[in-house]
């Protein structure tokens, strides 16, 4: 799998601005006291967190979604995706981080386009 970051001259913003998300989508794990595994967002697309980088470490060491903090404890997966640079609309331009935080696995996403943080996906 191939593994990649923000470039230092591409370097995500820390902290960005957070939004509640409350709802998500997808297959409900066993226990009800869990959240849903899947998307998080109401309609299953991305929600925007906010989330504190390591310049050094250039990884991101914690993030805010639904009100709480989460400390990255370990990054078990990075990718890029680049694509559409071809056309002037469709161009995606984004750094991956799979990791796990306050006992989830998550998928964080940032934007080199929009320059934003978003939680792509729980995966438990």
């Amino acid at each position: 799998m191939p593994s990649g970051g923000a470039t230092s001259g591409d370097r995500p913003e820390p902290l960005e601005e957070a939004r509640d998300e409350r709802r998500s989508e997808g297959r409900r794990p066993a226990g009800a006291a869990r959240a849903r595994a899947g998307r998080p967002g109401p309609n299953g697309e991305a929600v925007p967190i906010a989330v504190n980088w390591d310049v050094r470490a250039r990884r991101p060491v914690a993030f805010v979604w639904r009100r709480r903090t989460y400390r990255v404890e370990r990054v078990l997966e990075t990718w890029v995706l680049e694509t559409g640079w071809w056309r002037d609309d469709g161009h995606v331009s984004r750094s991956y981080w799979r990791v796990r935080a306050g006992g989830r696995v998550v998928d964080l996403r940032y934007d080199r386009l929009s320059k934003s943080w978003a939680l792509e996906r729980e995966l438990s």
